[in-house]
């Protein structure tokens, strides 16, 4: 009988230190998962919540447990996506700045393809239309400098004129008029 108490005892204490251990490595996971959102690494990150979520789908765990997970999980998830949307926009803007207009189309493709992403995490509607205006504002920017003639500006095919104009210090000095001298003033008639 004391030999039979002793196993149970046993079992239930291998089982809570089995469960204590899973608690550590998904807390420890979603550290690891911090760490990727924080850089915007969503590629990683949607790894590490697909393991994670493997995880907590055990049903041993206490189910509030598995719940507060889920939630910091999800917001983990939001935060890269919207780290990674807020990046590539930028880099997008960036991009258009320096005509890079290849640059420029890549990075607005992926700032789409992240803010689609962060609007599946349940990004606010505020967040979404910012980078949307800011998406916007990329693509009406940059490219504008043509490098050869355009309509507006036709190549000038005209000859160069030389400057006639005389710099200012070979212009003449207009003429002052004199003080009548005495030898003009005899000639001149009386009258």
């Amino acid at each position: 009988m004391f030999g039979r108490s002793g196993k149970d005892d046993e079992k239930a204490e291998a089982e809570a230190r089995r469960l204590e251990a899973m608690k550590v490595s998904i807390e420890s996971a979603l550290a690891h998962l911090k760490a990727h959102a924080e850089a915007g690494n969503t590629d990683r990150c949607e790894g590490a919540a697909k393991r994670i979520s493997e995880n907590l789908k055990n049903p041993k765990l206490p189910p509030d447990y598995s719940k507060q997970a889920r939630g910091v999980l999800d917001s983990l998830l939001l935060h890269g996506f919207m780290k990674a949307t807020a990046v590539a926009a930028k880099a997008a803007l960036d991009a258009a700045k320096s005509d890079d207009i290849e640059l420029r189309a890549k990075k607005i493709k992926e700032a789409r393809e992240k803010l689609a992403g962060a609007v599946k995490y349940k990004a606010p509607p505020e967040f979404k239309g910012q980078c949307e205006r800011l998406l916007e504002v990329a693509m009406l920017s940059g490219g504008v400098k043509a490098k050869g003639p355009t309509k507006a500006k036709p190549l000038d095919t005209a000859p160069k004129l030389e400057n006639r104009a005389k710099p200012k210090n070979e212009a003449p000095v207009p003429a002052q008029p004199a003080a009548p001298t005495p030898e003009a003033a005899k000639t001149r008639p009386a009258g």
